[in-house]
């Protein structure tokens, strides 16, 4: 897989779109900024915070017997924690207990980083959790196009716990402890849509953050956009059975689907950053 830093490959939006662009890209932008209710309680780990616990969340995780206390403004353990090994076990039976009383959900037992402000590494934590615990969480999302410049969609699976059977990006998904973001894109793109990126000439796009109330609990994340442009005689094909089916839609039609809201919230800010980033050219 070769990647490029530089103008976005990408379909081009039709003469006449750009303000509707601005207008989607603004309109998306408010749902993707929304601030951590007051409510919320910091969770602090190593001395520093890294995540976001509602009321419920923070009264399940100190109900006692509990290594964990309310000092400072804060949720944190009870004794120093220096290490990012006791970090993880502390996040490890923060999920459990969680799970116990029904706010977590069973999930794919996914190890993600888990970091404080500053980019440190504080420890790792099972992906179910993250969202529960307000963990910032790191993800990639691929526009794949064809050369006549239609984008690939992929429609979620009705089981997913967020935004089910809404319509995604070719292929996206979380970044996994000690995994670089290129890695994680070549593992999500063959796993969701058969795609194998050897020898495929991807673009590094935007990075987007978003910061919103979900229903697991908080979703903050960063994706990083990438774009690629397909040959014609590729057909997408799901592997792990979290795609339910595939579209390929021109430009016009997936920003309807993104102004309809029939995308997630990250599909449509990845779509309008391509969209944004193209300069009138498909790359050939």
């Amino acid at each position: 897989m070769s990647l490029a830093d530089g103008a976005a490959t990408a379909a081009v939006a039709p003469e006449g779109n750009t303000t509707r662009l601005l207008r989607l890209w603004l309109a998306c932008q408010q749902y993707a900024n929304q601030p951590i209710g007051a409510d919320h309680v910091p969770l602090a780990l190593r001395g520093r915070v890294c995540g976001w616990l509602a009321p419920a969340t923070a009264a399940c995780l100190l109900r006692p017997p509990s290594p964990f206390g309310f000092e400072a403004c804060w949720v944190a353990p009870s004794r120093p924690v220096a290490a990012s090994q006791e970090a993880t076990h502390l996040l490890g039976w923060a999920t459990e207990r969680l799970r116990e009383s029904g706010i977590v959900r069973i999930g794919r037992p996914e190890m993600l980083d888990v970091f404080a402000s500053g980019n440190e590494l504080i420890g790792t934590a099972e992906r179910a959790a993250c969202r529960a615990l307000g963990i910032e969480t790191r993800s990639v999302q691929l526009n794949a196009f064809d050369r006549s410049g239609a984008l690939f969609a992929a429609r979620r699976a009705s089981h997913k716990l967020s935004d089910p059977d809404r319509w995604d990006n070719l292929a996206g998904g979380m970044i996994a402890s000690d995994e670089s973001d290129v890695q994680a894109l070549a593992r999500e793109a063959y796993e969701e849509a058969g795609l194998t990126l050897e020898g495929v000439s991807v673009v590094r796009g935007s990075s987007l953050r978003v910061q919103r109330p979900v229903a697991e609990g908080l979703m903050i994340e960063t994706a990083q956009v990438f774009d690629v442009v397909l040959p014609d005689d590729f057909v997408p094909k799901n592997l792990d059975g979290e795609v339910a089916g595939f579209e390929l839609r021109s430009v016009e039609s997936a920003l309807d689907g993104v102004e309809r809201g029939d995308f997630t919230l990250q599909a449509s800010l990845a779509i309008l950053d391509s969209l944004r980033r193209s300069r009138g050219t498909i790359p050939r």
